[in-house]
């Protein structure tokens, strides 16, 4: 596959993430019903927090960033935006702006770290926190 440097195509504007992961997302979902082999999307790292020692996935965010991210997925509307984070097929974790609201999403690990202060952003976040607290204690 040829690349063409931005410079060379100014009518062209970019297509933001946001506007195109639903779609990608969608073929996913339509290759794995079909029997098409599909990435792992959970296919981060396993490791444990340095602060608290509880189980999460290293994915690295589409800044170039690395995060820690919870195990398995929750309902959008229980999430609170801004704490919604979709791993993509390769891996990468992506924060959700806008989305389907029947979709799922990952939460972070650091939005739930029991090292830090109880999350107030909503009642979900707050329950995987306690959970983590007490997974801690054991």
């Amino acid at each position: 596959m040829a690349l063409v440097r931005c410079e060379e195509q100014p009518d062209r504007e970019p297509v933001l993430l946001a506007d195109a992961l639903p779609t990608v997302v969608d073929g996913i979902r339509l290759a794995a019903r079909a029997g098409i082999p599909v990435a792992d999307p959970a296919g981060g790292t396993a490791t444990t927090c340095g602060r608290c020692a509880c189980a999460a996935y290293r994915h690295r965010t589409a800044g170039g960033h690395w995060i820690l991210v919870e195990p398995g997925e929750w309902p959008l509307g229980a999430v609170p935006a801004g704490r919604r984070w979709r791993v993509a097929g390769d891996g990468t974790a992506v924060n959700l702006r806008a989305t389907v609201p029947s979709d799922t999403c990952r939460i972070s690990h650091f939005d739930v770290c029991p090292a830090g202060p109880p999350p107030a952003a909503s009642p979900v976040l707050l329950g995987q926190w306690r959970r983590n607290a007490r997974r801690r204690l054991n």
